[in-house]
């Protein structure tokens, strides 16, 4: 008898082998891909929200979300979204371009002026001095729904680095 008689193999075990090794090298490059941007520090990751008691209020003034929920990988901070908000974003290292788009509930969507994103050091939010801040005030999204039954906005932000590198960040808002 031969040592090929004596160990019987199924004819399915290599192939199931070579497919798992296949997966895993295939999620290995996109994953490896998206680790490398991160060790570079071209990530920009969410630190929550700050709310306006009042409309028109000043970032030294504005108060940090408490509550929340998560829908998926986004959280959505609850406040007084008509008085004005504050999302704050950080970036690992300084991006090249940095801009930020919201979202009603319609799917309706419109960009954030430039003048409401706020560079590190450029803000007084607390203890947020190295992070971008953008500023979402509804009067200046008239074609965008607020209430009627849409009582949550989304804000994407949009960065990227000189080597071609993006990223986007998701937020969420939801009046109280």
């Amino acid at each position: 008898m031969s040592s090929r008689d004596r160990s019987p193999k199924s004819p399915r075990v290599p192939t199931i082998v070579g497919a798992l090794a296949l997966v895993a090298a295939a999620s290995g490059l996109f994953g490896c891909a998206e680790m490398r941007q991160n060790m570079r520090g071209e990530f920009v990751s969410y630190r929550g929200a700050w709310f306006c008691g009042a409309a028109g209020c000043e970032e030294a003034k504005m108060q940090r979300s408490s509550q929340a929920h998560r829908e998926g990988d986004i959280t959505i901070n609850h406040g007084k979204l008509s008085a004005g908000a504050a999302l704050v974003f950080n970036a690992g290292k300084a991006p090249e371009t940095f801009s930020a788009t919201v979202s009603d509930c319609a799917g309706k969507s419109a960009s954030v002026p430039d003048d409401k994103l706020e560079a590190p050091g450029s803000h007084k939010i607390a203890g947020q001095s190295a992070s971008y801040v953008v500023r979402i005030d509804p009067k200046d999204y008239p074609a965008l729904t607020l209430g009627k039954g849409c009582k949550k906005w989304m804000v994407t932000t949009h960065a990227t680095w000189p080597k071609g590198t993006s990223w986007e960040q998701k937020a969420g808002i939801e009046q109280k």
